[in-house]
């Protein structure tokens, strides 16, 4: 016999989720622990609900005190999807309706119930929310209980979240196959059942604070910046493709020249054999169908010939040409005139937002083409200016405040140029005797150790020797010592537990952190050491973004926000408002959480995204 009660637990221990509900229904057995979803095969009344009269009918005897689950159909594109159907379950009654402004109905009665009456409504939309139901989100209470997010925060390093998923994670037996019906009405009973077990496992992980006061809210926000959009200026979108696509046309031409022969540029084997054959250089590492030619080999190859510099900026104009230039036209919404991105909030392991189509995080910023890619982008119409409002050094700030290291955390809360300080911290001379590559190369050294530099790192970077560059990290480690001790502590607890954290709770685990191979321990290393600075400010510009947000709403603000790029908030904004806005902004984001050291925010405005920087 299978008695899922006694071996679950050993289960549980063990990692394996899948396996107790699926020996379950291989030996015939309707009993399986936590969470008890034996009431996924207890018949419930079904009701269809086919026009917008018996929704209305819908009473609030169905909400009322109940955990309800919700299961929608969605068409459309973001941000403008629609629910064309909904499934709804109080663990009696199952709800289901297809008619559009009958789906309406029901979602809206369920607003008005929601925030007072409901006792908890279970879902697994994920960021994945139309407008019509992001109204969930919004309780502050957070009786909503998002699956896929709470999924995604147990485990932030997976690729997907679905419903087969959550029943494996969670312990609820598959969802039956069948009709596109009976597929709905199994997934809204599965949410029903899970519900239990996915809130006590984030509360077990102590996840569940971070679920509640960040995560949860930030679905609203991230609804309202989607559909917001960005203006973009058509005409010059043209032009600037002309014009990078005539400059991609002259370096092919003088790439073959270099060459001494026309080929095909983007080959990665023909380019090969121009390079390492014809012209002799240096072989740096080879792959099973030829040479390498990624970024990393071209980079160390520069000096070598000036046929590599010529590639390098081959590769950056193509990439911008195809991804933006060409990417955005086609992203251009019909009716707004405005281009929508994804924000993806389930994706990174740091907890970092992503967005896509397009993807408005990897424009480059410290290149001129990057900077006329983002001077595209303009206010729209009934609006005068952008306003960008962005976290100075947020990383080294965090780090300061982690490590507790006193000169770091004095440097920062006296102001000072943080580059000129290390510099002159490790060299043992004055700010002042400081010189512009000093400050250069002391600014490579604060940002690479949060990323877990090495000395090998470290003299790529900077073109010096590798002796050079391990003397410079012992001087740096001499003067910051308790940033040492912080580094060493996170990769120890590491080790110990298998995961690290940040400062709100949210959690990565590192399978690789004890693994025999060096090169993959190496790197669930520096992952210990940067995940918690890094997924951190991920927490802290999530934090401000919803109070942004919610200010925004509160005081009727005409300005809105529209994107949120890595430490970075743009809004677009009227002039009357400017003034209040740009302090809201400061006041709001500088104050989000209290450091060892102050968080500083930098706010611009000017008439294209590329000006406010």
């Amino acid at each position: 016999n299978f008695h899922a009660s006694e071996v679950q637990p050993l289960f549980e221990t063990l990692g394996f989720t899948k396996l107790t509900p699926r020996i379950a229904q291989v030996m015939g057995c309707e009993e399986v622990a936590l969470g008890d979803p034996g009431s996924l095969f207890a018949p419930q009344e079904e009701i269809s609900l086919n026009d917008l009269a018996d929704a209305k009918s819908l009473t609030a005897d169905f909400y009322k005190d109940k955990t309800v689950a919700v299961h929608v159909i969605l068409d459309g594109k973001t941000p403008f999807r629609t629910v064309t159907n909904a499934y709804l379950s109080n663990g009696d009654t199952i709800v289901k309706t297809d008619d559009t402004k009958a789906v309406l109905a029901v979602l809206q009665g369920a607003k008005a119930i929601v925030t007072t009456q409901t006792k908890e409504i279970i879902e697994a939309f994920g960021a994945d929310v139309p407008a019509e139901i992001s109204l969930f989100n919004a309780d502050k209470t957070a009786r909503v209980h998002d699956m896929s997010l709470i999924a995604y925060l147990l485990d932030p390093t997976r690729t997907n979240y679905g419903y087969l998923y959550l029943t494996e994670r969670f312990s609820v037996p598959s969802i039956a196959n069948g009709s596109v019906d009976v597929e709905c009405v199994s997934m809204v009973k599965a949410l029903l059942a899970m519900n239990e077990v996915a809130c006590e496992c984030a509360r077990r992980e102590e996840l569940w604070s971070l679920y509640e006061t960040i995560e949860l809210p930030l679905i609203h926000t991230l609804v309202v910046m989607e559909k917001n959009g960005i203006y973009i200026d058509t005409e010059k979108l043209a032009e600037t493709t002309t014009r990078f696509k005539e400059e991609l046309t002259q370096v092919q031409e003088e790439i073959y020249e270099l060459a001494g022969e026309t080929f095909n540029i983007n080959s990665p084997k023909q380019l090969g054999v121009i390079l390492f054959e014809k012209l002799n250089l240096p072989i740096i590492k080879k792959t099973k169908t030829g040479y390498s030619t990624d970024a990393e080999v071209l980079d160390m190859l520069r000096h070598e010939s000036p046929i590599v510099e010529k590639i390098l900026a081959y590769r950056s104009v193509a990439k911008l040409v195809s991804t933006y230039c060409e990417g955005l036209a086609v992203l251009i919404n019909d009716k707004t005139h405005r281009i929508h991105t994804t924000f993806n909030q389930m994706v990174t392991a740091t907890g970092r937002l992503s967005s896509s189509d397009p993807n408005l995080q990897n424009i480059p910023v410290r290149t001129e083409k990057g900077r006329e890619i983002r001077a595209l982008f303009y206010p729209g119409a009934g609006y005068d200016t952008l306003v960008s409002a962005d976290y100075s050094q947020i990383e080294l700030r965090i780090l300061a405040h982690l490590s507790g290291d006193e000169a770091l955390i004095k440097a920062f809360v006296e102001g000072k140029d943080i580059h000129r300080f290390t510099a002159a911290e490790v060299l043992g001379k004055s700010q002042d005797e400081v010189t512009s590559e000093e400050r250069s190369h002391a600014k490579a050294i604060n940002f690479g150790i949060i990323y877990g530099i090495s000395d090998f790192g470290l003299s790529r970077d900077l073109g010096i020797t590798r002796g050079e560059a391990k003397n410079y990290i012992d001087l740096y480690f001499s003067r910051y010592p308790k940033v040492k001790e912080y580094m060493d502590r996170m990769v120890q607890e590491a080790h110990e537990t298998g995961k690290v954290r940040t400062m709100f709770g949210r959690q990565r685990e590192l399978p690789d952190i004890n693994s025999r191979n060096f090169n993959r321990r190496s790197f669930a290393e520096r992952t210990a050491m940067n995940t918690p600075i890094q997924g951190t400010a991920a927490d802290i510009i999530k934090l401000a973004m919803n109070q942004v947000e919610q200010k925004l709403e509160e005081q009727n603000f005409t300005s809105r926000l529209l994107l949120q790029v890595h430490d970075e908030l743009v809004l677009e904004v009227v002039n009357s408002e400017l003034e209040a806005i740009e302090e809201l902004l400061r006041s709001t984001m500088q104050s989000v959480v209290e450091l060892q050291v102050p968080l500083i925010v930098d706010v611009h405005h000017a008439e294209n995204w590329a000006l406010v920087k």
